[in-house]
């Protein structure tokens, strides 16, 4: 059975797709597959990490205490309802910026409204 994707989300400097594995022994991992950018030399790094579990992921992803201002592509069906209960706890208001904040919530209504296929991502392998 091929990776599938499960998650994928970008902000100004990075931005990564988060991949569910299955390994020969039944068990289940993630592969997140991300690029980080420096501003100031315009280098592009990227980086590969595993996660045990979606829930180790979205632990590592949440330390950043703006993690919803960054741009949502794609949320798997089965954890929409759980990240939509996340974004409940959200702090809109640290950036002063309304347009700026409707826009992301905007962003996030349709990544976790709209039809599981609308978004391929990159392509798995």
């Amino acid at each position: 059975m091929p990776k599938e994707l499960y998650f994928d989300i970008s902000s100004e400097y990075s931005g990564g797709s988060l991949f569910r594995v299955p390994e020969s022994s039944g068990e289940i991992s993630f592969l997140y597959n991300y690029s980080v950018a420096d501003p100031k030399t315009g280098e592009v790094e990227v980086f590969d990490t595993w996660y045990t579990s979606f829930e180790a992921f979205w632990k590592a992803l949440t330390k950043e205490k703006d993690w919803y201002y960054r741009h949502p592509l794609f949320v798997h069906p089965e954890q929409r309802a759980f990240v939509r209960e996340q974004l409940k706890g959200a702090n809109w208001s640290i950036h002063p910026d309304k347009k700026w904040q409707e826009s992301h919530q905007r962003q996030w209504k349709k990544v976790l409204e709209d039809p599981g296929t609308y978004y391929r991502g990159p392509q798995a392998s």
